[in-house]
């Protein structure tokens, strides 16, 4: 009895990986907007802001960028995908003299 986990087929790592890219980006995204939030007002003057939004500008940025950073480390240390495509030529092999004078 192994307690191992069964491998995982190519395409679902990358698939996995592809996933964790795209929540990054998005964690990243939201982490951006909250952190303009945070920045902009005090160009106005505004210094007091909720904490909530400090910890979500930090905090999103940072957990935004390891996420896709695993997403892309799980992408390039999975298998590449295997194409199901014969290997032979597809063109039939003719005996043609190209020596021939006319």
């Amino acid at each position: 009895m192994s307690l191992s986990a069964p491998p995982e087929a190519p395409g679902e790592i990358r698939n996995r990986a592809d996933l964790l890219v795209r929540t990054g980006v998005v964690l990243f995204a939201i982490g951006l907007v909250a952190t303009a939030a945070v920045i902009i007002p005090f160009f106005f003057g505004v210094t007091e802001r909720p904490v909530w939004l400090n910890v979500l500008a930090a905090g999103g940025l940072t957990v935004g960028f390891a996420v896709a950073l695993l997403g892309i480390v799980a992408m390039v240390r999975s298998p590449a995908p295997v194409d199901d495509v014969d290997e032979t030529d597809p063109t039939p092999d003719t005996d043609t003299d190209t020596d021939t004078d006319v």
